[in-house]
């Protein structure tokens, strides 16, 4: 396969990463109770949609010019947002532990969307001779780290309460 179509693929492969990050939460933010927890899952979301408008622009530049310039991206800071803050519920929630069966599933998930999602830029960044496109998916690595720092954080707050209240604990 010839570079450019390579790497067109790699990256319709990253905005596919990108929704699926973008549909969970969005579908988090439906569904969980409290409101800090629909706010923080909302940018998250919204993080997402920046990422695929990014990826977007980057796979039309491919297509046409079959090149990119990373400094591209660094001109859009506009579009990135601002990084997930942690706690993501509120005191109240926690009050609700017991009851928070779905939130603590989605933090797990999220867990797992984001260790996907930087595995798979990591691997991006490696596989690709392109300095610019692997200098944009490590920036998009460490940028889902920044995600996924805070829902771990998040997670180890309230575990050891939720499986007590919940009576998961082990002892």
């Amino acid at each position: 396969m010839e570079k450019k179509k390579q790497l067109l693929e790699v990256v319709k492969n990253a905005i596919r990463v990108e929704n699926d990050g973008y549909q969970f939460y969005r579908l988090a933010e439906e569904k969980t109770k409290d409101a800090k927890g629909k706010e923080v899952f909302a940018s998250l979301a919204k993080d997402e949609t920046n990422h695929m408008e990014i990826l977007k622009s980057l796979y039309k530049k491919i297509k046409e010019e079959g090149k990119f310039k990373f400094d591209e991206v660094k001109d859009m800071k506009h579009i990135l947002g601002t990084t997930t803050e942690s706690p993501i519920f509120s005191k109240e929630f926690k009050q609700r532990l017991n009851q928070a069966h779905f939130e603590m599933t989605a933090l797990s998930i999220g867990i797992l969307l984001e260790k996907d999602s930087i595995g798979f830029y990591k691997k991006s960044a490696q596989e690709t001779e392109d300095k610019d496109v692997k200098m944009l998916f490590r920036y998009l690595a460490d940028w889902e780290g920044e995600h996924l720092r805070a829902l771990v954080n998040q997670q180890k707050f309230l575990q050891e309460d939720y499986w007590t209240d919940a009576r998961f604990y082990p002892f």
